[in-house]
């Protein structure tokens, strides 16, 4: 009897010593996910908790490997195994579910990685991964540093592929990527859980297979990570391209007002010029040339053949005649037929706004130039806005970088620029040399619409 006993207690303690491995890389790979989480209250409290559930479910399996055998239970301890760690997440750390789910879901596909990649060097090293976790060219090295390399090594692929898929798990979803998000989570933990149960119930048969399937884990764990990748890439797309819609809405309002305000005041000023007629003997001729001067900056309307682009192009007239700044034209409005009010109108202002912005810091007077061009060339509505501009400009990408401190915020009016002009299927680039920078659009003309440009 006591024989027995002890025959169970040893079963007990190597399948418990098997499982606590594997159950401490889970957790090692999960904490590369959660750097930066903010814990929740009772921390301590709440870990000793979720070690608590881990360390249930971490027995229930132990149990489970010691009384029954075959596939069905070896499934059943691989569900539990790569599911123990999220219990620990929910209860220690205060961040959104979803953005736990990802975590976790990460941790057990790098998990998964490591754990391929490990018996892949064995096998090439020619040791047998099923007898020993040795990994080097030493017979004679004790165990327990035998171990501490096998966890060093194991550490180093978390970290290694932490490292590369980083960037793609800064932000949580939006509610549309949420959905795929849980759904990839339950598909990996019972792809890669009934995938390593079997890969293991049947590494005895053929270690040359047994390496293949690990490999194919591995492929899945792999795609598990990609795909996260590429549902936070959209669901960032779509926040980018829903902020742009709301700028150009905004701004089409803006527009709209601008407008009102402009036919107003011209209207106002031709009315004026009339009535100062009445006024010839009341005031000096140098007093009516000058009122007639000052009506005639508001009065003088820029006729390109497009009324979107006359009006930004007003707009910021008069700003530059206020502040010293020469405004050169050359447009063709109509090769623009085929574009929305509220696209030319957001990319002429950006694009001048941008301009103004940097011809204010030029020193010298003879540089405070900013010059506007449209044509059309061929098929193509070519547009160019260039500027004089003092210091450095960092391009990222093809885009300057905002020189505004909340770079989150701002930036947006380039974005936009590059957006509406992906809208006709045209080509937005930046060139910055010699102290002048250019800003070319350009965009292809329709078919229906080139009759009209021309």
């Amino acid at each position: 009897m006591a024989q027995w006993f002890y025959t169970i207690m040893g079963q007990y303690a190597y399948q418990f010593s098997i499982l606590a491995a594997n159950e401490l890389q889970f957790m090692v790979a999960a904490l590369f996910f959660c750097i930066g989480f903010r814990r929740k209250s009772h921390f301590w409290l709440r870990l000793i908790a979720g070690l608590a559930v881990e360390f249930g479910l971490l027995w229930i399996g132990v149990v489970c490997r010691t009384t029954w055998e075959g596939l069905l239970p070896r499934i059943v301890v691989t569900l539990l195994q790569y599911s123990s760690t999220l219990p620990l997440l929910v209860l220690c750390l205060d961040e959104q579910k979803d953005v736990l789910l990802k975590a976790w879901c990460s941790s057990v596909a790098v998990k998964e990685i490591g754990g391929t990649i490990y018996p892949l060097l064995q096998f090439i090293l020619w040791y047998d991964s099923h007898a020993t976790i040795q990994i080097l060219p030493f017979p004679d090295l004790p165990l327990d540093v035998t171990w501490l390399i096998y966890f060093f090594i194991h550490f180093l692929i978390y970290f290694l592929i932490w490292r590369g898929v980083r960037r793609f798990f800064k932000e949580s979803f939006d509610s549309t990527a949420r959905r795929s998000g849980v759904l990839l989570s339950i598909v990996a933990l019972l792809t890669l859980g009934i995938l390593g149960a079997v890969t293991s119930h049947y590494r005895d048969e053929s270690p040359v297979l047994y390496i293949c399937t690990r490999m194919f884990a591995m492929a899945v764990a792999v795609f598990i990570l990609m795909s996260y990748a590429g549902i936070e890439f959209r669901s960032r797309s779509r926040a980018d391209m829903a902020m742009m819609e709301h700028v150009l809405a905004e701004e089409r309002k803006q527009f709209a007002q601008m407008k009102e305000n402009i036919d107003i005041i011209n209207m106002r000023c031709h009315d004026l010029k009339h009535q100062l007629d009445d006024f010839s003997g009341r005031l000096t001729d140098r007093e009516i040339a000058e009122l007639r001067e000052a009506m005639d900056i508001y009065d003088r309307n820029i006729r390109t053949g497009c009324e979107a682009l006359d009006v930004v192009l007003y707009i910021h007239q008069l700003t530059c005649q206020k502040e010293g700044i020469i405004l050169t034209c050359l447009a063709d409005g109509s090769a623009l037929s085929f574009m929305r009010t509220r696209h030319i109108y957001a990319l002429f202002n950006n694009a001048i706004s941008n301009a103004l912005e940097a011809v204010r810091k030029v020193s010298d007077p003879e540089k405070r130039v900013i010059g506007v061009t449209v044509e059309q060339a061929g098929d193509a509505a070519e547009i160019e806005i260039t500027n004089y501009y003092e210091g450095n400009i960092q391009l990222n990408g093809a885009l300057p970088q905002t020189s505004k401190e909340d770079r989150h915020h701002h930036g947006f009016g380039t974005l936009s620029m590059r957006y509406i002009a992906e809208q006709y299927h045209g080509v937005m680039t930046v060139e910055a040399k010699k102290s002048i920078y250019t800003l070319h659009v350009s965009l292809p003309i329709p078919k229906d619409a080139r009759q009209t440009a021309a």
